[in-house]
């Protein structure tokens, strides 16, 4: 598999970090243009992180955890819950 990311945005949150904003990105944009998981006026996507390792076998989740945490710290993403379940996380 081939990953992408921008070098710029590498530069601020590091490389794991933009890979996997390109990967929300990406899904974001494809529910937009699908008018999917429009929320707050915003359109979303969702995944776990243990769906994250397994499009990224080679990091661990404690990696994923940090990128994540990273992308949000640094304004890169939003987190919301929008399931009606309190115990869905996704």
């Amino acid at each position: 598999m081939i990953y992408y990311f921008d070098s710029d945005i590498a530069a601020e949150v590091g490389v794991n970090a933009a890979v996997i904003l390109q990967n929300i990105a990406y899904w974001v944009k494809k529910n937009e243009a699908n008018g999917m998981h429009l929320h707050d006026g915003r359109y979303w996507t969702f995944n776990s992180r243990k769906a994250f390792q397994k499009l990224y076998p080679f990091w661990t989740e404690r990696v994923i955890k940090y990128s994540l945490k990273k992308l949000k710290d640094e304004g890169y993403i939003l987190t919301q819950q929008f399931n009606k379940s309190k115990m869905d996380h996704t």
